[in-house]
């Protein structure tokens, strides 16, 4: 099934839906769930699968070789996203958040799609045009239709509907100077019923945020930068557009994972840090109640 695009210049209104986590151990342990149950699996980084049943998609996972000191994945684990093995098989569509070597690696992804027959690549024209210039197999014939290029202006976002995954594209600034052409896309995903939000290196300034009114979607997981944890501005952030969603702890550096999960663990026990390749968290199937 070919992907279907949209342009949307407002909000997408959405009633708010609760989550329900297991809040005992920094990684949730399995939850009795019915098989439409809705599952992330950390990869490195920022790297992550989302799957709900037959429905997957990839998110910053295509990291093969450490860069400036952040994760990536080992042979093992990338190996088994490069040939499909379960559980990071059938992938219906893989997202990038921006062109960083720690978010992602053409090499990787031209690979990806090398070895599949199927599954859409969705991200920025930076993202895209590093795919095509990276030295690995290249992209051959009708894969080049699976690439996607997705760039909505501040405040604007964009959607895509691949089986059953539902994507919108949202413009979050990287920040300043150096940061400031660095075509940098928050995802807001839909799938089993689940919606999550991916904010990549997005700037710790309230202003990227409040133009998608995000509580106002009812959003059930948010993958969060550490360092949002640290400052105070990104604190403010977590409460005002972020809250009362699952809340995922990424983008640490593995010399300082320890340090940093004790930290949340005194300071936000509810928050989920992950530690090692395709360590799972499982979710319960989240119900919207009528007329709620």
């Amino acid at each position: 099934m070919k992907p279907i695009c949209l342009l949307l210049g407002l909000s997408l209104p959405c009633l708010p839906l609760p989550l329900q986590e297991d809040q005992a151990a920094p990684t949730p342990a399995p939850i009795e769930t019915t098989p439409s149950e809705f599952e992330v699996f950390f990869l490195a980084n920022e790297g992550f699968l989302l799957r709900a049943g037959d429905d997957a998609v990839l998110i910053d996972a295509f990291l093969g070789e450490a860069y400036v000191g952040y994760g990536y994945l080992a042979a093992g684990p990338l190996e088994d996203l490069l040939d499909g093995r379960a559980p990071l098989d059938s992938v219906d569509l893989a997202l990038a958040s921006h062109v960083h070597r720690d978010h992602f690696q053409g090499e990787v992804g031209q690979r990806w799609l090398h070895s599949r027959t199927e599954g859409v690549l969705a991200s920025s024209p930076q993202v895209i045009d590093a795919l095509l210039e990276a030295e690995g197999p290249g992209i051959q014939g009708e894969r080049f239709e699976d690439l996607l290029a997705f760039l909505p202006e501040a405040g604007d976002e964009e959607e895509i509907q691949v089986e059953g995954v539902h994507v919108s594209f949202l413009r979050l600034s990287h920040g300043t100077g150096r940061f400031a052409t660095i075509q940098n896309l928050g995802h807001v995903i839909t799938l089993g019923g689940v919606r999550a939000l991916h904010v990549g290196d997005a700037a710790m300034v309230p202003g990227n945020f409040a133009p998608y009114d995000l509580p106002s979607r009812g959003i059930d997981v948010v993958f969060v930068p550490y360092w949002y944890f640290e400052d105070p501005a990104g604190r403010e952030i977590i409460q005002d557009h972020f809250r009362p969603a699952q809340l995922v702890a990424c983008h640490i550096p593995p010399k300082d994972l320890e340090t940093v999960a004790g930290k949340l663990g005194g300071s936000h026990p509810d928050v989920w840090v992950p530690r090692t390749p395709l360590e799972r968290a499982r979710f319960r199937d989240l119900v919207q109640t009528s007329g709620k």
